[in-house]
């Protein structure tokens, strides 16, 4: 539907303040982009192209919905959600006229303009203030504080705005942040990133709150140990809203970032300070009101408070305040202390009451009411007292959904509404709309869907209501089943929907999941319940990379299946297998992992789940290969294969895959090269996208990475190069942490070290550093310690820190069970041991190495050990020993295909050939190895045995 809008309408339009570019579904304001869904954005296009005409409401039907059936009541939604969006001045004409029973109009003065480019971000190149919500609210009465706070934000690094309930302060805040940006655009800083913490009930989710605002993935046990990382360097503005019901953790997060990060400020709102050494407090009181008894119109507008309620007035009710009504609203405002919330509440009434009546109503309510705990600021009273004015004003219907929907953490939309009242949609939908225009609930429109929202104090006061009513539990149930329900929906359609889709559409249940969860951990009659939230969880998690998050709940759940008696069932077999994944990426192939694995496979063959066995195959697979046991991971493998042969052949790839990795390892190089390449070609020719959840990587990511190394293993050492740089360019594409953090540490990484090139290996290395520490996966950080040595020692054949940083490395990976390659990784170290003439220690080296290549059957480096051993027995003197070791390698790497190998033993035989006058010899040997390659005559191996070609002498008549 966006492209045909954007070919109807190339031109982009000005009215007002406002400039709207169709073909970029952008709408501007001073400037600044502004939130808006994408039915309004197409309403508003298809009106500004004809301003002055009639559009009709099937037209405008047809035009927003082509392909699906709606009725006038989506259309009177999103047109109240436009309005509210263009914040009309009361004193200039509307925009949009509304032709009572046949359409709209767009009456205000149109000029076509050029195409233009949304503003961008100087550092980025994004479109600036994407962080930061961007609807444009009309502000009254706040240009001091705004400046003032603004100013402060340059001079330090640490400013709260504190102040009632309602009074404003995030309106505020997100006027002097967006000031701030303003100013600082010049020099490129980054734009501000906007915390809500008004949907984290519990304390220990305030890193994730962060690390989501900054679209980071969290699975370390330190989240915000990866928010100090992703932000290092970096200049950047945190604005924390709603602080005051986690404030002591609030604090403590904040302390932690701003004596870290230089580079950061931080804007807080809470009703009290951080109380933080360097904090900066501006105290948000109420708006300034008339303080005559009888002002004018135009005298009271003079005053901020009751510009405020004209406003709303106006909007609501389409009223206009007179010099008659002036004094009552003046009266009204100074009641309810300049509360800007409390004020628009009141001026929603304006519908049904005159504002003499409306004060006659609140004072009544005053009078009546004991509200808020004894000694309570007025100010507090004040709001409190409105919104119990409000709230009795409701019809059962209204005030039944606002308690319901006051369950919602965040956002919700029409389904959600109606699950938890029990209404039908269409009376959903009216009632939702009514409590929005009495200003009870905000609205805002994303891609396809009308979402709302409550005040974080509007939903407190309805919380209560909520729980004297009796209602409390049976909400909170249907609450529970709701997320529950969205979740299973979710994960059926994780498999066909976008990533990106699928993450915009389903990332805001988090915070309602926890909630759920939390309910339903209280009370054991709750137990199926919650172990029924925790499995529907458990995509989520793992699509936002949430993984330590996953591996608590599920282990709580777990704890409850015997009680709740699901043990052996279904249920635990998923928990069982979410837990073996969890804990598989956070802890490595521990006991408890393949426990778990082995516990779900056990109940998939016994109830007959293809799906879960598979998965529960190829999970056990992984966590032998990671530990070092090949050959129990080949046969894990030689099963999954059959099974997806016989029930599922779609997993095929995927198994396959893995088996080509596990032969690299086992010396089958030939066969895994053909495997993998036939697998690569395939997978680039789909047309579908396959999700990495099933089998725990990305499929691509899994392929280029073994293919790469059986590449550069058989000779090909430049196509192995391209095979690593594509598959981590695949790899960053998909946002999926884990399989970026594999392909860099066993692809990307070691293709650039065996091939020389040791600068794109650091970049490499740079970039697995990153993401270590933005996810917290610190069990996989010895490897990149391994490649930072091993860099080191072949830049510096005799660094005493890259010794260090190797044999430290090899330890943290044997103590992780990290044990794939550690033979390799040994024969690494011998090899720089053996320059730095520590020969002893070599020696030993080497023997574990060798002892661990044949417990764990890793043939595939044996002709480097012996190579590197061969090195160690000239280096003591023993060069019939060294000839006879490197002939040993030269049959194996032949044995084997390793065509890389064979030349790094015939190099050095050649050279110890050489050395003891065998010269014609060692060409006859070092030819045909050489000419056996195709590409990368540039690459170090290569070259040295150009060069020693070259420095021989050539026989008449031959080669050489």
């Amino acid at each position: 539907m966006t492209s045909d809008l954007a070919e109807r309408s190339p031109r982009s339009f000005a009215f007002g303040p406002f400039v709207l570019h169709p073909a970029r579904h952008l709408l501007l304001q001073d400037e600044r982009p502004v939130r808006i869904g994408s039915r309004a954005l197409d309403i508003l296009t298809a009106l500004v192209e004809r301003p002055g005409e009639l559009v009709g409401k099937r037209e405008l039907i047809a035009r927003v919905w082509p392909d699906t059936f709606v009725d006038e009541g989506n259309l009177k939604v999103n047109m109240a959600a436009l309005r509210r969006v263009l914040a009309r001045d009361p004193a200039a004409p509307q925009y949009i006229a509304t032709v009572v029973g046949r359409g709209y109009r767009f009456v205000a003065p149109v000029r076509s303009l050029a195409p233009a480019c949304p503003p961008l971000d100087p550092g980025t190149g994004r479109a600036a203030g994407r962080s930061l919500p961007g609807g444009r609210t009309r502000i009254f009465g706040r240009a001091a504080a705004i400046e003032a706070i603004r100013r402060d934000l340059e001079e330090t690094r640490l400013v709260s705005v504190v102040g009632a309930g309602g009074v404003g302060k995030t309106t505020v805040a997100i006027a002097a942040a967006w000031a701030a940006a303003r100013a600082r655009a010049q020099d490129g800083t980054e734009d501000t990133v906007f915390v809500d913490l008004a949907t984290i009930a519990d304390p220990q989710f305030i890193p994730a709150a962060i690390a989501s605002a900054l679209g980071l993935g969290m699975t370390g046990g330190d989240p915000l140990a990866g928010v100090l990382h992703a932000l290092k360097s970096q200049r950047r503005t945190l604005l924390f809203d709603n602080c005051e019901h986690l404030l002591p953790a609030v604090a403590a997060a904040v302390e932690r970032l701003i004596r870290h990060l230089d580079g950061l400020r931080v804007l807080a709102t809470s009703r009290e300070p951080l109380r933080l050494r360097g904090e900066r407090v501006h105290r948000l009181d109420g708006l300034d009101c008339d303080p005559r008894p009888s002002p004018t119109a135009a005298e009271a507008r003079a005053f901020p408070a009751n510009e405020l309620f004209a406003e709303r007035a106006f909007e609501r009710a389409a009223y206009r305040l007179t010099d008659a009504d002036a004094p009552a609203v003046a009266e009204t405002c100074r009641r309810l202390e300049g509360n800007a919330l409390a004020i628009e509440l009141a001026a929603t009434q304006t519908a049904a009451f005159a504002p003499a009546r409306i004060l006659q109503m609140l004072d009544d309510r005053f009078r009546l009411l004991q509200l808020g705990p004894p000694g309570a600021p007025l100010r507090q009273q004040s709001l409190l007292a409105t919104l119990e004015w409000s709230y009795s004003l409701l019809s059962e219907r209204e005030a039944a959904l606002l308690r319901a929907v006051s369950v919602f953490a965040g956002d919700f939309g029409v389904e959600g509404a109606m699950a938890l009242s029990g209404i039908a949609a269409v009376e959903a939908l009216d009632t939702l709309g009514q409590l929005a225009a009495k200003s009870l609930l905000a609205t805002n429109i994303e891609a396809d869907s009308v979402l709302y929202r409550l005040a974080e104090t509007t939903r407190a006061y309805c919380l209560e209501r909520l729980r004297l009513s009796g209602e409390d539990r049976a909400v909170r149930r249907r609450h529970a089943e709701h997320v529950c329900s969205t979740l299973e929906r979710a994960a059926r359609e994780w498999t066909r929907r976008p990533a990106r889709d699928w993450g915009a559409a389903y990332g805001r249940v988090l915070d309602d999941l926890r909630a759920a969860l939390a309910w339903a951990g209280r009370d054991a009659a709750d137990r199926t319940l919650l172990i029924r939230l925790t499995i529907a969880g458990g995509v989520l998690w793992n699509h936002f990379s949430q993984i330590d998050e996953c591996r608590d709940h599920v282990a709580r759940a777990i704890a409850e299946l015997a009680a709740a008696g699901l043990a052996g069932t279904a249920a635990e077999m998923r928990l069982q297998t979410f837990l073996a994944g969890a804990t598989m990426f956070t802890r490595g192939p521990v006991g408890a992992a393949l426990e778990a694995s082995e516990r779900a496979l056990a109940i998939a063959v016994r109830i007959g789940d293809v799906d879960h066995h598979l998965r529960n195959l190829w999970s056990i697979a992984v966590q032998k290969m990671v530990a070092g046991e090949h050959d129990e991971a080949f046969e894990r493998l030689r099963t999954f294969l059959a099974v997806a042969s016989a029930h599922d052949r779609s997993a095929l790839p995927d198994g396959e895959r893995l088996m080509g990795r596990v032969e690299v390892y086992l010396g089958r190089l030939r066969g895994a090269r053909e495997r993998l390449e036939r697998l690569f070609e395939q997978n680039c020719r789909r047309t579908d996208v396959a999700r990495f959840a099933r089998f725990q990587f990305d499929r691509t990511v899994g392929i280029g990475c073994a293919l790469a190394n059986a590449q550069w293993l058989t000779g090909s050492p430049e196509t192995a190069a391209r095979t690593a740089d594509a598959t981590v360019a695949h790899g960053t594409a998909t946002g999926h942490e884990l399989s970026l953090i594999s392909c860099l540490a066993f692809g990307a990484c070691p293709i650039a070290l065996w091939n020389g090139r040791h600068a794109d290996g650091r970049r490499y290395l740079a970039l697995l550093d990153d993401n270590l520490s933005r996810h917290g996966v610190e069990i996989w950080r010895c490897v990149a310690d391994y490649y930072r040595g091993a860099i080191a020692c072949a830049e510096d054949r005799v660094s005493s820190e890259g010794v260090d940083r190797l044999r430290q490395a090899i330890a943290d990976c044997d103590a992780a069970r990290l044990r794939k390659r550690l033979p390799h990784y040994m024969g690494t170290l011998a090899e720089a041991l053996v320059a730095r003439d520590r020969l002893d220690e070599a020696a030993a080296t080497l023997r574990s190495g060798f002892e661990r290549a044949a417990a764990q059957d890793e043939r595939w480096c044996l002709p480097e050990l012996l190579r590197v051993e061969a090195s160690l027995a000239a280096a003591r003197g023993r060069p019939d020993e060294a000839e006879r070791l490197l002939a040993e390698a030269l049959a194996v790497a032949d044995e084997l295909g390793a065509l890389a190998w064979r030349l790094r033993a015939a190099n050095d035989l050649a050279r110890l050939w050489c050395g003891r006058g065998r010269a014609e010899e060692a060409g006859r040997l070092l030819q045909p190895i050489y000419d056996a390659f195709t590409e990368g005559f540039a690459t170090p191996d290569l070259a040295a045995a150009a060069a020693l070609l070259a420095g021989w002498k050539r026989p008449a008549g031959g080669t050489l």
